[in-house]
């Protein structure tokens, strides 16, 4: 169900797969590997790797283990907060997508995996930008209407970054977003009432031609 919606997320992990660095049997650690979106492009890149595959969702693990069945790869798998301190230690490779910008401090889990490379290592990952979602916000705070988008800070070591308009109207967003999950809303928001969601989706049509932009971006960051 959920790759179903996941078309955007898909196309995230195969532009971050294009920073993968050269190694020849890495040891490998994904932080939110959802159903193994950009893990099968990890796997097929490095096949003598040591892949170490996390999640916060036993179900996304389950999905994730059904997917990469079959390919052979060293893997292990782990529910894991990717918030909570880290136990794996002397990593070449860490990994993540589309995941950051659920924790409420990113920079810092950053800072605190780049601690945990191996020299030489590598840590790279995909996630929403500030400019995220930028024509709804406007679209909120014109109506009067409360936003639940909580704070997305700039990130270091961006290397790339797109923005991307891939529905189609505002509804069409909204579905995405429910779907897949975008975002946690900012604490003690009160979600719109029906009468106020359709007013901003009226608005934001009419305004914006019903497009909202996905802001991504793309770092890579190594041993401090």
């Amino acid at each position: 169900m959920y790759e179903a919606h996941a078309g955007l997320q898909a196309d995230v992990a195969a532009r971050l797969a294009k920073h993968l660095p050269d190694f020849d049997a890495p040891k490998v650690l994904e932080l939110g590997c959802g159903t193994g979106l950009l893990s099968r492009h990890l796997v097929a890149r490095y096949p003598d790797g040591e892949f170490h595959l996390t999640d916060a969702a036993p179900g996304m693990i389950g999905a994730c283990r059904g997917n990469l069945e079959g390919t052979g790869a060293n893997v292990s798998y782990e529910v894991l907060d990717a918030a909570a301190p880290i136990a794996y230690e002397t990593l070449d490779l860490i990994v993540t997508s589309m995941m950051l910008h659920w924790l409420n401090d990113p920079v810092a889990v950053l800072t605190g995996l780049q601690r945990r490379l191996a020299p030489g290592g590598v840590l790279l990952f995909a996630t929403l930008g500030p400019d995220s979602f930028a024509e709804w916000r406007t679209v909120l705070a014109t109506e009067g209407l409360p936003s639940g988008t909580p704070y997305l800070p700039e990130l270091p070591g961006v290397v790339e970054e797109e923005h991307l308009t891939p529905d189609k109207d505002s509804l069409s967003f909204l579905r995405r977003m429910q779907a897949v999950g975008g975002l946690h809303p900012r604490d003690g928001y009160d979600p719109l009432s029906p009468g106020a969601l359709r007013r901003a989706i009226r608005a934001t049509n009419i305004r914006f031609g019903g497009r909202v932009t996905w802001h991504i971006v793309y770092g890579r960051l190594e041993r401090p």
